[in-house]
């Protein structure tokens, strides 16, 4: 997908959330350990729950911010590429799945950052602060949900 509005970025992460989704729901059914399952089940209902939420930004979001051009700065940092599912998960332990997604959480807030600090439109700067906003809450809860389930 060519990503070259804030339009175009709101699908892209959006449809990277629901690929994680995906890839985590098929990983729980392979899993071995049950806790790890459990754990990839969890995170496949939060990423879906994220897709949706990020896709809800182009109903709220002005035409003006969402038709905002961001190609320079995609081309000189270019988005993790879409891969098939990673079955790695199903071998994972706990610890290494909540490693993971936290990785690839911190690499999508580091992009909306990164954005965020080069664009100058008052509106473009408030959608990405919300979106931002957004991925790091939810990234948040996912952890702490991921850490309680280590407690039990």
């Amino acid at each position: 997908m060519r990503v070259e509005s804030f339009r175009d970025l709101l699908d892209w992460t959006s449809g990277y959330h629901l690929h994680l989704s995906q890839c985590f729901r098929q990983c729980a059914q392979l899993q071995q350990n049950e806790r790890s399952g459990m754990l990839l089940d969890y995170l496949a209902d939060k990423e879906l729950r994220l897709a949706a939420c990020v896709l809800g930004f182009k109903h709220l979001g002005e035409d003006k911010a969402l038709n905002t051009w961001c190609t320079e700065h995609l081309d000189r940092h270019p988005l993790m590429v879409d891969a098939a599912c990673d079955e790695d998960f199903a071998l994972m332990s706990t610890t290494e799945i909540i490693t993971e997604v936290e990785k690839q959480h911190q690499l999508i807030i580091l992009l909306y950052q990164n954005l965020y600090d080069r664009s100058h439109p008052p509106k473009m700067q408030e959608l990405l602060a919300e979106v931002r906003d957004l991925e790091v809450n939810e990234s948040q809860q996912m952890m702490h949900g991921a850490n309680r389930l280590e407690d039990i």
